[in-house]
């Protein structure tokens, strides 16, 4: 046996004793995102609230309109139990500077390498931006909306999980 088809086959037999769930993509709640200060945060903290959870970057335009909306919407819904929570795709220098510019209060995060994997099992599957997700107070994902984001339907989803 040649030593291509050597390497070959045991990695098809390697392949063969793993589970399943070590090949598919990780959920959302195993997923661990970073935070300004470098720690790892999981969304699994927000659970209880609504949340949206808004998946961007500061090179898309229509994600960089929205953000104030999206700041003046949780700033509304809080007291509620709504809570806006951004996963930024982007450099960390870039995404806080920007979000300090536009007095962001909501929380920022920082994805990885493997957030545009996570997109498309979360319903994206080409990966566009900007695209969020609702996730009701178990954690459990209920809606996913791509592209700009309207005020008042959003605010009008929202309460309907409140």
């Amino acid at each position: 046996m040649s030593p291509i088809t050597l390497r070959a086959s045991l990695l098809a037999a390697l392949f063969c004793l793993l589970p399943l769930s070590a090949l598919a993509a990780p959920t959302l709640a195993q997923t661990r995102f970073t935070d300004q200060a470098g720690s790892s945060v999981s969304l699994r903290a927000y659970q209880g609230k609504v949340v949206l959870v808004n998946f961007w970057a500061t090179w898309c335009g229509p994600c960089r309109e929205e953000m104030p909306m999206l700041n003046n919407l949780r700033d509304r819904l809080a007291p509620k139990g709504v809570e806006v929570v951004g996963i930024a795709l982007d450099n960390k220098a870039e995404t806080y500077n920007f979000a300090r510019q536009l007095k962001i209060g909501y929380p920022i995060l920082l994805g990885d390498s493997d957030t545009l994997s996570l997109l498309r099992s979360l319903g994206n599957p080409a990966g566009a931006l900007p695209y969020s997700i609702i996730l009701d107070r178990n954690g459990k994902q209920v809606g996913s909306l791509l592209g700009r984001l309207n005020e008042k339907n959003l605010e009008d989803t929202l309460r309907h999980f409140l």
